[in-house]
C-alpha cells in the first residue's frame, strides 16, 4: 500500500515531471496521472496471495520517448536511442540499460514457460497453466490467437481464445494515432497486456478514463484497475538527464563491474597496444610460449584486433605442452571432454606467471558450455577484476547472464564489450540478435 502523505507525494511527482522538461521547443506530448489498484485472488491450487495495493504514477508520452514515474523512481524509455533509464529520484542517480533487454527477456521467458507447460502436460501434472495468460503478462503472442468482444454493462470485454483479459468502458479522451501508439507502448513495457488487446485499445485512438486488466500467475490472479486523470498536452518534447548522475558503482559483484564499465568503457589507447606488444615479445624471448599465447589472446579480446604469431613463435607454441593442452581443452566437444577441459584449465593456471585470469576465462567458457552458470559467473567476475578492459570477457559473461534469464545485465555486459572493442567478432552475434528483435517485434521500438 502506498503510504506517503499527499504533500510529499505531490512534491516527488513534481520532481519526476521535471525529468521530462527540456529547453528545446518541440511538438506537444501527453501527460497524465494514473492510479493502478491491484486486487489479488488466490488460485485453487495456490498459496496466500500478496496484499492488495494501490500505486500512483505520472506518465508522459513523448514523440520518441515515454516516462512512467512514481514518487521514488522514474523509468524513461528512449526509442530514438533504444535506451531506457531507471532514475532513482531520492539519490538523483540513474542506471542506463538497453531497450532490447525487455523484449529479449520476454521472448526467452515465454519459450521457457511453453516448454515447461508442455513437459507438465506430458507428465500428466496439473493444473496446466493456459499460455494465453503468459502471453498477456509478457505482451507477446503465439500465432493463431483469436480476439473476441462482448458488451457488459456498457463496457467492452476483450477475450483471447475465450479468456477474458480486459474490460474497457466507453468514454475517455480522443487522441491521435501517434499518441495512441505511445500509450500502447507504455502499457506493454510497464504493465504488460496481450498484443491483441493492446492493438484493439490503440486502434480506438483514445485514452480511457479507466479500464481493467485481468492477469493470472502461478498461484493467484490479479485484477488491475487503471484510473486516468489530469490528462493534458505538454510542451516538453524531450527528457533531461542533466539533473541526475550515473549511479556510482554499487550492488553485487557483477553490478559493481557493470557500473564501473558504464563509466569507463572505451577502446584501448596506443600506449596499451604498445604495452601488450612489448609483453608478448618479452614472453617469447624468454621462451614462455604459453604466456605469449595468452597475452596475444588477451590483446585480441581487448581490442578486437587479433595478433598472429610469426614463424618462430608458432614453432615455440607447437612445442609447448601447456599450449597444446590448452588448445585441446578449448576444442573439446563432448560433455566428458569439456569436463576434463575444466580440470585441465585449473591445472594450467600453474603454467603461467602473469595470465592466470586468461586461463580462468577459458575455464569459465567451458563451464558455460556445460550449463554450469553458478560456476562460470564467479570466474568471469575474477577475470574482469584482473582486467576490467577485457571486452571479450564482457561478451562471454553476457552470454551466461542471458542463459540465466538475466537479460538486463546481459545487455549491460554486451554493451560494455562493444564500447571497448567495436570490431570484436564475438559481438556480432549480439548485433544480429538485436536486428532480429527489431524485425520481429517493431511494436517494442
Amino acid at each position: 500500500m502506498f503510504k506517503l502523505n499527499a504533500p510529499f507525494f505531490l512534491l516527488r511527482l513534481a520532481l519526476a515531471g521535471a525529468l521530462c522538461a527540456s529547453a528545446a521547443p518541440a511538438l506537444a506530448v501527453l501527460s497524465f496521472d494514473m492510479s493502478v489498484t491491484t486486487k489479488f485472488t488466490v488460485a485453487t491450487h495456490g498459496d496466500n496471495p500478496p496484499p492488495d495495493e494501490i500505486k500512483q504514477y505520472k506518465v508522459v508520452l513523448g514523440e520518441r520517448y515515454l516516462s512512467v514515474s512514481t514518487a521514488d523512481e522514474s523509468m524513461i524509455y528512449d526509442f530514438a536511442q533504444r535506451r531506457r533509464y531507471q532514475v532513482d529520484l531520492p539519490s538523483a542517480s540513474y542506471v542506463d540499460y538497453s531497450l532490447f533487454d525487455g523484449i529479449g527477456f520476454r521472448k526467452a521467458e515465454l519459450l521457457h514457460r511453453a516448454l515447461l507447460g508442455e513437459n507438465l502436460r506430458k507428465a500428466g501434472v496439473g493444473p496446466v497453466f493456459d499460455p494465453v495468460f503468459d502471453e498477456h503478462n509478457l505482451s507477446l503472442t503465439a500465432a493463431g490467437r483469436k480476439l473476441s468482444e462482448s458488451t457488459e454493462a456498457g463496457a467492452t470485454v476483450l477475450a483471447v481464445d475465450g479468456n477474458p483479459l480486459a474490460r474497457i468502458p466507453a468514454g475517455g479522451t480522443s487522441i491521435g494515432a501517434a499518441d495512441a501508439a505511445q500509450f500502447e507502448r507504455m502499457l506493454r513495457y510497464r504493465f504488460g497486456g496481450h498484443p491483441l488487446v493492446l492493438a484493439r485499445l490503440s486502434g480506438e485512438k483514445r485514452v480511457p478514463a479507466g479500464f481493467v486488466m485481468h492477469h493470472k500467475l502461478i498461484g493467484f490472479s490479479e485484477e488491475r484497475t487503471f484510473t486516468i486523470s489530469a490528462l493534458q498536452p505538454s510542451a516538453a518534447a524531450s527528457y533531461d538527464l542533466k539533473p541526475y548522475t550515473a549511479r556510482t558503482a554499487q550492488g553485487n559483484e557483477i553490478d559493481l563491474l557493470l557500473d564501473k564499465a558504464q563509466a569507463n568503457a572505451a577502446p584501448p589507447s596506443a600506449a596499451v597496444k604498445q604495452a601488450f606488444e612489448a609483453e608478448i615479445a618479452q614472453a617469447f624471448a624468454e621462451k614462455r610460449a604459453f604466456d605469449g599465447m595468452l597475452s596475444m589472446a588477451e590483446w585480441s579480446f581487448t581490442s578486437g584486433a587479433p595478433l598472429k604469431p610469426n614463424a618462430e613463435q608458432t614453432a615455440l607454441l607447437r612445442a609447448d605442452p601447456a599450449t597444446q593442452a590448452y588448445l585441446k581443452a578449448i576444442r573439446s566437444k563432448s560433455k566428458a571432454d569439456q569436463q576434463a577441459g575444466v580440470a585441465t584449465m585449473q591445472e594450467l593456471r600453474k603454467s603461467t606467471t602473469r595470465k592466470q585470469h586468461m586461463v580462468m576465462l577459458f575455464e569459465a567458457n567451458l563451464r558455460d558450455r556445460l550449463g554450469d552458470v553458478r560456476g562460470a559467473l564467479p570466474l568471469y567476475v575474477n577475470v574482469l577484476r584482473a582486467n576490467p578492459a577485457l571486452a571479450g570477457a564482457y561478451k562471454d559473461m553476457g552470454d551466461t547472464l542471458y542463459k540465466n534469464f538475466d537479460a538486463a545485465r546481459a545487455w549491460r555486459s554486451w554493451d560494455a564489450g562493444r564500447r571497448m572493442a567495436p570490431a570484436l567478432d564475438l559481438s556480432r552475434a549480439v548485433s544480429y540478435r538485436e536486428q532480429i528483435l527489431l524485425r520481429e517485434h517493431p511494436e517494442y521500438f
